[in-house]
């Protein structure tokens, strides 16, 4: 689903102290990742970029367009990250900067005996109990929007990375387990839309959302759909995606009335009602927090 979160820009120093125009970087060493922020002011193209360990690379502002081999390039935009394995290396153009336009980017390099330790011990001590029934990471879907609570752990790490507090190995420790949990579950509600994953024990839930979208929608009918009690399926669909079942839905009629907006014969407040709002003000209200603009500005 394409809600999007962005991250805060970072002001890396004036233009005068910068070392290159082109992915001029700013690094915070930590005992088991390393962050780079990186800012480019000038066009190119074919900018090879690889990491050692998992790399999780967010946009923060400007635009990229990247590519792996053999892949379909793609554009990078702000509210958008992607993770990579260890030694693929990605091609990266910068179309449009320029000194009064910079691209930046916050990339995360993990170290992957960490993150397997991260891993291991999730499955371990809070095993999913959906399928896949295991927390992992899938680099079939590399690319993927921030929600706020991934875009949020983002901003966390960043934050604790760039702090002279001595505990903040420790503390980001405990960020990056967060972190990976939160990219696994932004994952999950990709990859549950996927006719692969038409046995997931949630896919009559998300069909019945889906026919159900400008209907009221209730928890208690959702959990019929899934033959499961209210309880268990509400707790069960928090922990496999990270978000509670409402807020799904909320979602996804954001997402519907962004569809809808293409036809520019429609009123905003026929936007509203056709996407399954009763409400034009909450409409507008829960837009803009979701998508950091108001339903006028974004049709803009």
């Amino acid at each position: 689903m394409n809600q999007v979160c962005h991250l805060a820009p970072i002001n890396l120093s004036d233009t005068s102290s910068l070392d290159t125009l082109v992915e001029h970087r700013r690094v915070f060493n930590l005992n088991h990742c390393e962050l780079n922020i990186f800012e480019t002011r000038h066009r190119c193209s074919n900018v090879a970029l690889s990491y050692n360990g998992l790399v999780v690379s967010s946009m923060m502002r400007g635009k990229k367009i990247m590519s792996l081999s053999g892949e379909e390039a793609f554009f990078f935009l702000p509210g958008e990250s992607v993770i990579l394995p260890e030694g693929v290396s990605m091609k990266v153009d910068f179309p449009e900067a320029d000194e009064k336009h910079p691209v930046q980017c916050a990339t995360l390099a993990l170290d992957w005996d960490m993150v397997n330790k991260n891993l291991a011990f999730l499955n371990e001590q809070y095993p999913n109990k959906a399928a896949p029934f295991e927390w992992k990471l899938n680099f079939s879907h590399y690319h993927f929007f921030n929600n706020k609570e991934l875009a949020s752990s983002i901003n966390k790490l960043i934050s604790i990375s760039m702090e002279g507090d001595l505990a903040k190995d420790a503390l980001a420790d405990l960020s990056l387990k967060f972190l990976l949990l939160r990219i696994i579950q932004t994952q999950n509600l990709v990859a549950i839309n996927d006719t692969a994953a038409r046995d997931h024990r949630f896919t009559p839930a998300l069909h019945y959302i889906r026919e159900h979208l400008t209907q009221k929608i209730s928890i208690d009918a959702l959990a019929k759909a899934s033959c499961m009690s209210k309880s268990v399926f509400f707790q069960a669909f928090k922990e496999q995606f990270g978000i509670p079942p409402l807020e799904y839905v909320l979602r996804e009629r954001i997402q519907q009335a962004k569809r809808i907006m293409a036809d520019s014969a429609l009123s905003i407040t026929d936007v509203c009602y056709q996407a399954g709002f009763n409400n034009l003000n909450y409409f507008i209200k829960l837009f803009k927090r979701l998508e950091g603009v108001t339903p006028k500005a974004y049709r803009q």
